[in-house]
C-alpha cells in the first residue's frame, strides 16, 4: 500500500508537466468525477481515477469554482484527489500567465450552501492570487458555518481585542473577546478567549459554550467479559426505567442521577459507579427541542461507544 502511495504521488507531479488546457461543460466536469467518486478503500477503481485526475487537471481556470465546490469532507478520497488537481491547475495557469477566475472563486467562498472544504481551499487560492481581496473577507466569516473559516476571523477578532487590552482599552477589549468566544468552536481558540475574559472579570461558561450536556442518569456495572456488553442488550437499550433495579455485574443495580461539575463535561464513571474492569454501563438523559431539526451529536469516549437516539442505534465504536 505504500509503495502504490507513492507511485501515485509520483504520477500527480509528473502529470503536471504534460497538461494541455481543455474546456469542458458543468455536465462533462461532473461526469469526469464520477471515477475518482467510486474509488474503493482498498485502492479499487485506481486506474480509471488516475485517468479522471489527468482530465480534471487539464481543466481550463474558469472550471476552477465547479470543481472546488465538488470537494467535501464526507468524501475524503475524492477531495485529495481534486485537491491535487486544482492545484495543477492553479500552478499552471500561473505558469502560463492565465488569469483565475478570482470573481466567481470569490462568489463560491461566500456561498455558505457550498462544501466547507472546497471553500477553504478557494480562499487559499484567493489569498495566493489577490492577498488583499482575501483579507477583506475574513470578517464576514465570524459566523460562517465551515469552521475552517470560521477559525480565520476569530483569529483576527483575538489580535484585535489583545492590541485593545495592551491600549488599556478594557471595555473594548471584553466586547470583541466576547464576539470572538460566541463564535468560536476550536478547543484552542475557545481555551485561549475565555482565559481573556477571565483576565477581564468576565464569568465564562465553557459547557454550556460547547453545548455540553451535562447531568445524566447512569448505571452500571454490566457484565462485560471478553467484551460480550458491547453487542449483549442489556435492560435499558429495550426499556428505560429510572426506577428499574437491574442484575449488574456483582449484583443488583440502579440508576444514579448525576451531574458533572467538569468544564468539558467530562464523567469519570469509575468514581461515580465505582473502578470495575470489564464493564458496561449506560448514560441517559432527555433533550427536549422547541422545533423539529437535524442534530449534531458531539460524544468522546476512551473506550467502545454505543449512542442511542429515541430506542434506535445512530452510532457504535467496537474498540
Amino acid at each position: 500500500m505504500r509503495i502504490t502511495a507513492l507511485l501515485l504521488a509520483l504520477v500527480v507531479c509528473l502529470g503536471t508537466n504534460a497538461l494541455a488546457w481543455v474546456q469542458e461543460s458543468s455536465e462533462n466536469v461532473s461526469k469526469i468525477l464520477e471515477p475518482i467518486r467510486k474509488v474503493g478503500k482498498s485502492g479499487l477503481g485506481n486506474l480509471e481515477a488516475q485517468k479522471a485526475w489527468k482530465q480534471i487537471a487539464n481543466l481550463t481556470p474558469d472550471t476552477l469554482p465547479e470543481v472546488l465546490a465538488s470537494m467535501d469532507a464526507s468524501q475524503p478520497v475524492l477531495s485529495n484527489w481534486l485537491r491535487s488537481a486544482i492545484n495543477a491547475i492553479v500552478e499552471k495557469a500561473n505558469r502560463d500567465s492565465k488569469a483565475l477566475p478570482l470573481e466567481k472563486i470569490t462568489a463560491l467562498i461566500k456561498d455558505t450552501s457550498k462544501p466547507a472544504l472546497g471553500r477553504k481551499l478557494a480562499f487559499e487560492i484567493l489569498q495566493s492570487a489577490d492577498k488583499d481581496k482575501a483579507q477583506s473577507l475574513i470578517p464576514s466569516f465570524s459566523n460562517d458555518p465551515a469552521a475552517e473559516l470560521r477559525r480565520e476571523a476569530i483569529a483576527l477578532l483575538i489580535e484585535e481585542g489583545s492590541t485593545q487590552k495592551k491600549g488599556k482599552k478594557d471595555s473594548e477589549a471584553k466586547a470583541t473577546f466576547r464576539k470572538a468566544f460566541m463564535s468560536a468552536s476550536d478547543k484552542d481558540q475557545v481555551d485561549t478567549l475565555a482565559k481573556e475574559l477571565k483576565g477581564l472579570g468576565e464569568t465564562v461558561d465553557l459547557p454550556a459554550h460547547f453545548g455540553f450536556v451535562r447531568t445524566w442518569y447512569l448505571v452500571g456495572p454490566f457484565d462485560n467479559t471478553k467484551n460480550k456488553g458491547f453487542d449483549l442488550p442489556y435492560p435499558p437499550e429495550k426499556d428505560v426505567k429510572l426506577d428499574a433495579s437491574y442484575e449488574g455485574k456483582e449484583g443488583a443495580i440502579k440508576w444514579v442521577d448525576f451531574t458533572t461539575e467538569d468544564s468539558y463535561g467530562v464523567i469519570d464513571l469509575n468514581k461515580v459507579l465505582g473502578k470495575k474492569k470489564e464493564a458496561t454501563a449506560y448514560a441517559f438523559t432527555r433533550i427536549n427541542s422547541p422545533a423539529e431539526g437535524t442534530v449534531y451529536v458531539r460524544a468522546g469516549c476512551i473506550t467502545s461507544l454505543k449512542i442511542f437516539h429515541d430506542g434506535k442505534q445512530i452510532f457504535a465504536r467496537d474498540e
